[in-house]
């Protein structure tokens, strides 16, 4: 019986592969951060309740998900500055929109 090795990944590759990796996930939280203020300026601008409900929902969980996976990626000084700024502004939208932290 011939029992399989595992591949071997050269540190330098799984370096690369890492920062790619990082860098993907960093420009996520961007363009996420960027939609979820878009959806709370609907929401704000909403006439219909159930609208400014969902698109309320929408950027919250949005909100949510950004905060955690923030904590897993590493950002630069001005790729964390940007973050930070745009949940501010997120989470001063969604507590006009009735949403507690």
């Amino acid at each position: 019986m011939i029992i399989p090795t595992k591949t071997r990944v050269r540190p330098e590759a799984r370096t690369a592969a890492g920062n790619r990796a990082n860098k993907l996930v960093a420009d996520f939280l961007q363009i996420d951060s960027e939609i979820a203020l878009t959806l709370s300026g609907i929401a704000l601008a909403a006439s219909d309740p159930e609208k400014s409900e969902r698109t309320t929902q929408t950027a919250r969980r949005a909100y949510d998900t950004i905060a955690r996976l923030r904590t897993n990626v590493e950002l630069s000084h001005a790729e964390g500055d940007k973050l930070d700024a745009n949940l501010q502004r997120l989470k001063k939208q969604l507590q006009t929109l009735g949403q507690s932290f």
